[in-house]
C-alpha cells in the first residue's frame, strides 16, 4: 500500500500531466487559429497580386488607339470619322460590344446597323463601338477575335475615316466559329478595298493594339459585359427582354423614345 507522502506525488504528477495536456490543446488551437488566419491572409494577397496583374487601359504597355475612351469604347461621330464630330453628353450614348467571330454580333450589325447609322449621323445619339475578344477559344489556335479587334483599332488610329466601313467589312466577310478564321493578310486586303492605305493595312500584322485589346476586354467584364453583343445605353446595361433590338426597328424606336 502506497505511503501518504507516495498519494501526494502521485496526485502532484497527475496534476502536472493534466495542465500539460490543456498547455497542449491551448497550443493546438493557437496554432490552428494561425493557420487559419495565414490562409485567409494568403487568399487575400493571392486576390489583390492578381486583381493587380489585369492590364489596364491606362497601363504603360497598353497601345491605345487614337480616339479611344478610358471605357475602351471607340466613339464615331456623324460624319463617320472616329473621333470626329461626336456629340457631348447631351445627346443619348449607345455603346456596342461585340466580337468581329461572334455570328449574334453579326446579326445584331444587320438588324440595326442602318438604324444606328442614320441616328448617329443626325446627331441624335453617340455611338462607341467596342471591338473586344473572348471567342479567340473558337479559331483553333490563331486567336482570331484578338486579331481582328488589334485590326479594327489599327484602322481606327491610323485611317479613322475607314473604321466603320472597315468594321462594316469584317462582318461581310465574317469566318465561321471554329475555324482559323481570317489571316491578317486578308484582313489587310478588306481593309485596302474600303480605302485603307496599303501602308496602314500592313501594319495590322504588327500587332500594336493586342495589349489594348486584352485591357479593353478585361475593361469591358468589369462594366457588366457579360457577351456578345451587349448594348449599353447611356452605360447603362441595355436588358434585351426590354428591348428586344433583334426585332428590326426596335432599337432605334427606343432611342428615339428616350
Amino acid at each position: 500500500m502506497a505511503s501518504k507522502n507516495e498519494k501526494a506525488a502521485q496526485a502532484r504528477a497527475l496534476a502536472q500531466a493534466q495542465v500539460h495536456q490543456k498547455e497542449r490543446k491551448s497550443t493546438m488551437i493557437i496554432i490552428a487559429a494561425s493557420v487559419v488566419g495565414l490562409l485567409i491572409f494568403g487568399g487575400i494577397v493571392f486576390f489583390i497580386v492578381n486583381s493587380s496583374k489585369i492590364p489596364a487601359l491606362t497601363d504603360a504597355g497598353a497601345v491605345l488607339p487614337a480616339g479611344s475612351d478610358e471605357t475602351g469604347g471607340i466613339p464615331v461621330g456623324s460624319t463617320g470619322t472616329v473621333g470626329v464630330d461626336v456629340p457631348g453628353d447631351d445627346v443619348t450614348r449607345v455603346d456596342i460590344y461585340e466580337d468581329f467571330m461572334c455570328p449574334i454580333c453579326n446579326q445584331f450589325e444587320q438588324t440595326n446597323a442602318a438604324d444606328l447609322d442614320e441616328l448617329r449621323e443626325a446627331g441624335e445619339i453617340s455611338v462607341y463601338y467596342h471591338p473586344i475578344s473572348i471567342l479567340d477559344r473558337v479559331s483553333l489556335g490563331t486567336d482570331y477575335s484578338t486579331r481582328a479587334a488589334n485590326a479594327a483599332a489599327t484602322i481606327a488610329d491610323q485611317s479613322p475615316e475607314h473604321f466603320h466601313e472597315f468594321a462594316e467589312a469584317l462582318y461581310a466577310n465574317q469566318p465561321e466559329e471554329n475555324t482559323e478564321g481570317l489571316s491578317d493578310a486578308t484582313m489587310a486586303d478588306i481593309a485596302v478595298s474600303v480605302g485603307v492605305s496599303q501602308d496602314v493595312a500592313n501594319s495590322i500584322a504588327d500587332g500594336d493594339f493586342r495589349k489594348w485589346v486584352a485591357a479593353a476586354t478585361d475593361q469591358a467584364s468589369q462594366d457588366g459585359m457579360s457577351g456578345t453583343p451587349t448594348v449599353m445605353v447611356n452605360r447603362e446595361i441595355l436588358d434585351q427582354t426590354e428591348v428586344s433590338y433583334f426585332n428590326p426597328g426596335t432599337l432605334k424606336a427606343y432611342l428615339e423614345s428616350l
